[in-house]
C-alpha cells in the first residue's frame, strides 16, 4: 500500500512537472515574440508658398553740415517708403529706425586727412508683411532707388545676419496631416518588410516624432516642410 501511494504520489509530480514546464515554454515563447520587433521611419513632405516676409534697406549719407545730413535722411526715407507704397505696402509694415550718425571729427582713431565727410549715418528700414509678393518686388528692384540718389548698402552685423527672410508662419495649421502621412508611410513600410520576411505586423512598441524643418527651395517664395516619424512594431 505504501508502495503504491509512492508511485501515485510520483505520477502527479511527473504530470505537475510536465505541465509547468509546458507554461514556462509557452510564456518564454509568448516573451520571445512579443519581443521580436522592427523599427521603421515615415516621411512627409511638402512645398508650401510662403506667407510671411522681412526685408531689410539699408543706406548710407555723409556730409559737412548735420542740417543737410538730416534733410538729405529725411528725403530719402520718404522715397524708400513711397516706393514700397507704390509696390503694394502699407505705410503700417515699413519701420523706419533711428539713424546710426558718427562725427568723425570728434573720434581720436580718425585722421583729418583721411575725412571726406564730418558727420557719416547709416539707416536702417524694415518692411515686414504677408504680402510676400510685394516685398520680393521691392527686393528685385532696389536699383530703382540707386537711381533716386540713395545709397543703398549690404552691411550685416552680429543681431541681424540676413538682409531678407521669407518663412511659413502657419506650420501648426498642417501639422496633423503630416504626421499621419509619415505615420501612414511608416506602417506601409513595417507591412513590407513583414511581407518580405514572412512576418506580420502586430501593435505600436514605440513611437517617436521628429522635429518639422523648413527648408529653402531655389524659388524664395518656396520653402519645402519634413518631418520624419520612427515607429517600432512588434511583429511576430
Amino acid at each position: 500500500m505504501k508502495n503504491m501511494n509512492i508511485r501515485v504520489s510520483s505520477s502527479f509530480l511527473a504530470i505537475a512537472i510536465i505541465i509547468a514546464g509546458f507554461f514556462i515554454y509557452k510564456g518564454l515563447k509568448s516573451f520571445s515574440d512579443k519581443e521580436r520587433a522592427v523599427t521603421v521611419k515615415g516621411l512627409s513632405e511638402r512645398t508650401v508658398e510662403v506667407d510671411y516676409a522681412n526685408l531689410t534697406i539699408r543706406y548710407a549719407i555723409g556730409g559737412n553740415n548735420m542740417e543737410e545730413v538730416l534733410k538729405g535722411i529725411e528725403e530719402n526715407n520718404n522715397k524708400i517708403t513711397q516706393f514700397a507704397v507704390s509696390k503694394g505696402l502699407n505705410k503700417n509694415e515699413i519701420s523706419i529706425n533711428v539713424p546710426n550718425i558718427k562725427d568723425k571729427k570728434n573720434q581720436e582713431y580718425e585722421s583729418s586727412a583721411n575725412i571726406t565727410y564730418r558727420y557719416y549715418a547709416t539707416v536702417k528700414i524694415t518692411l515686414i508683411s504677408n504680402n510676400v509678393k510685394s516685398v520680393r518686388d521691392i527686393e528685385m528692384n532696389q536699383f530703382d532707388l540707386f537711381k533716386e540718389g540713395i545709397n543703398l548698402i549690404k552691411q550685416e552685423d552680429y543681431y541681424d545676419a540676413s538682409n531678407q527672410t521669407y518663412t511659413f508662419t502657419k506650420l501648426n495649421d498642417i501639422k496633423p496631416q503630416m504626421i499621419r502621412e509619415s505615420i501612414t508611410n511608416a506602417k506601409k513600410s513595417a507591412d513590407e518588410f513583414a511581407q518580405n520576411s514572412n512576418a506580420k505586423i502586430k501593435s505600436i512598441k514605440s513611437a517617436k516624432q521628429g522635429q518639422f524643418e523648413i527648408i529653402p527651395t531655389d524659388d524664395p517664395l518656396k520653402v519645402k516642410l519634413r518631418v520624419v516619424s520612427t515607429i517600432e512594431y512588434f511583429i511576430k
